[in-house]
């Protein structure tokens, strides 16, 4: 439903902004944000297994990002596709 290597977008040109070095792109990946956590998400989780799941996800904030990294310093950079 929501993961990695989904809604594959083309792929980027960027310059590594620390050492100028042609940046890889890594593709478009997930991003969970958020959702039911602490003592009621472990209650739920213990309580409703898969159901638990599903509800969770349905809170979940979620985002996704195009993944640059730079081959020679290992910077990393996120452009924003969509989502939250």
């Amino acid at each position: 439903m929501f993961g990695f290597g989904e809604n594959q977008q083309p792929a980027m040109q960027a310059q590594c902004p620390c050492c100028q070095a042609q940046m890889q792109d890594m593709g478009t990946h997930g991003i969970r944000m958020g959702g039911l956590t602490g003592m009621l998400g472990a209650g739920a989780a213990m309580l409703g297994g898969q159901l638990a799941s599903d509800g969770e996800e349905a809170f979940e904030k979620k985002m996704v990002v195009q993944v640059l990294v730079c081959p020679q310093c290992h910077e990393t950079s996120l452009k924003y596709i969509k989502g939250l």
